[in-house]
């Protein structure tokens, strides 16, 4: 790792760690943490793109649209937060970067949280959102992204839109997805005191929260549990360094399963969501564009 991943390395334990890996911490907390957070983050917006407020079939989020070389094509991005905290303004240097790379707009989508509203609530704003940006764009010209739980409803949402016989988008990319919330891949224990931000506790917390009154292995709780044929490229970021190493495996083996061409891209050593520090940390620079690249080939 660079000098500089090594000292952000440690400001993230201290700083979003807690948020996660604390399981006496109320939601509510955590959210104004999160929130408190992200400000902090916000003082320094990136350069090169504008920021609009959005509303996509009927969904809130946010537009990160670039400045120079604005093409037709789109991203739909979910953000992550174990689907009880997290809103669009943490991705802003993520999404800001892809934009730029890609000449790509973004949509990050303020999706539904739970316990307030459980599966398949976000699903269904995702799904919504979809038909709307298809209703302005061939799905060529459309691509989707997701990080953590996020990467989870991208899968989910990729699952709703075969169901529901719609088009297909270009591609998908999944940074560390969390997508079997039963919570009991041996990365769990084997990365549990590397793992900076993440905790076993907090996610089995938010997993019961996310699924309500659906069992934790339905499909639209835990994506890597369906049949994944017929559906888009994908590409997977993670690090071995998480207590989501084996989901990001584990949904690369069952997508080869069904034929679907996947790629895992394992970065060592780094932290969970590395890549919102896009800009400052060398390694999520170019984690990120490599995210980029992918969406720009999607596009081609």
């Amino acid at each position: 790792m660079s000098l500089r991943a090594v000292l952000f390395r440690k400001v993230v334990r201290l700083s979003l760690g807690p948020i996660f890996s604390s399981p006496d911490m109320p939601l509510l907390v955590r959210r104004k943490k999160l929130g408190q957070l992200t400000r902090l983050m916000g003082l320094l917006p990136p350069g090169g793109v504008r920021i609009e407020p959005a509303r996509v079939g009927g969904v809130p989020g946010e537009w990160v649209i670039p400045k120079a070389g604005d093409s037709e094509g789109a991203l739909l991005y979910l953000h992550g937060g174990a689907y009880v905290v997290g809103q669009p303004p943490t991705y802003r240097a993520l999404n800001a970067q892809i934009a730029r790379d890609a000449r790509v707009k973004v949509c990050v989508l303020d999706y539904r949280l739970a316990p307030e509203h459980p599966c398949p609530a976000a699903i269904d704003d995702a799904l919504a959102a979809y038909r709307a940006l298809l209703d302005e764009r061939p799905p060529s010209r459309l691509v989707l992204g997701g990080d953590s739980a996020g990467g989870g409803l991208v899968m989910a949402l990729l699952l709703a839109i075969r169901d529901a016989k719609l088009p297909m988008p270009s591609g998908a990319f999944l940074i560390s997805p969390w997508v079997d919330l039963h919570c009991k891949a041996d990365s769990y224990i084997r990365e549990a005191d590397r793992d900076v931000v993440l905790s076993r506790p907090v996610m089995r917390q938010a997993a019961g929260h996310y699924a309500g009154d659906l069992p934790h292995d339905d499909p639209r709780v835990s994506p890597v549990r369906a049949d994944l044929s017929g559906l888009p490229p994908l590409f997977i970021q993670s690090t071995d360094a998480e207590v989501l190493a084996d989901d990001s495996a584990a949904l690369l083996a069952r997508a080869q399963a069904a034929e679907v061409d996947a790629t895992l891209e394992r970065w060592p050593g780094l932290w969970h969501d590395w890549q919102v520090f896009a800009g400052k940390v060398p390694e999520a620079t170019q984690a990120v564009r490599h995210l980029a690249q992918f969406v720009a080939a999607c596009l081609k």
